[in-house]
């Protein structure tokens, strides 16, 4: 038997909205400003979720570097942690590239992306879309982080199957 698999193409896990240019405006996030002002959001979602996908003892620790690499450069664009655009998560991946490894850049860029996911989720949030996702398509470092991900899945993948027919 074999398991389904998501896709590798950012396209296929974005749902009906693509791109930003895409979403009415009646959806777009800087209409919520005022309900997330003082709010951290962040730490609601890895207190319900994100620290327990982790197995080892500092994983909360990483969760949370993440977490306020994210906000802090969210403040510096001067809008909540919760409320991105597409352009601020390819900022950010830049940053994040420019001073780290692939990997390191991946590793924060999924707990974004977990966080909308998470967002998009639960009904007290207004979010339709996720901009962690859709800065993979428009921007060159989210997409570079996006390849070393899915380079990381082909390769984990091809390893599961070499394993399994030993």
């Amino acid at each position: 038997m074999t398991h389904p698999t998501k896709s590798l193409d950012p396209h296929d896990r974005l749902g009906v909205y693509k791109t930003l240019k895409e979403v009415p405006s009646r959806y777009r996030f800087y209409h919520h400003a005022d309900a997330y002002e003082g709010e951290d959001t962040w730490q609601e979602f890895c207190e319900e979720y994100e620290y327990e996908q982790g197995n080892h003892a500092r994983y909360e620790e990483e969760v949370d570097r993440a977490g306020d690499y994210w906000k802090n450069h969210m403040d510096g664009r001067e809008r909540h942690h919760a409320l991105a655009m597409p352009d601020d998560v390819v900022t950010w991946c830049a940053d994040l590239l420019d001073g780290g490894s692939e990997r390191r850049a991946y590793d924060y860029w999924l707990r974004v992306n977990r966080f909308y996911d998470w967002l998009q989720w639960h009904s007290e949030h207004p979010h339709r879309y996720n901009p962690a996702l859709m800065a993979t398509l428009t921007g060159d470092a989210a997409h570079r982080v996006w390849r070393w991900k899915a380079r990381e899945n082909r390769n984990n993948r091809a390893e599961y199957h070499r394993k399994k027919n030993e």
